[in-house]
């Protein structure tokens, strides 16, 4: 009867878990915004190897 005190509030939690892992989802990432991201690290990285850039 104690393993019901146990198992109760992990079932539950459980299920909130996955009522907001399913409510928020997962969402198709924007190609063109991925690509603007590209060009910026490409230009982070090439200031960053050249040793200049720093702050």
């Amino acid at each position: 009867m104690i393993w019901l005190y146990i198992l109760i509030p992990v079932v539950i939690i459980g299920g909130i878990a996955v009522y907001f892992e399913k409510k928020s989802g997962m969402a198709t990432p924007d190609e063109s915004e991925q690509a603007e991201q590209l060009g910026e690290v490409i230009k982070q990285n090439g200031m960053n190897s050249n040793g200049s850039g720093t702050d």
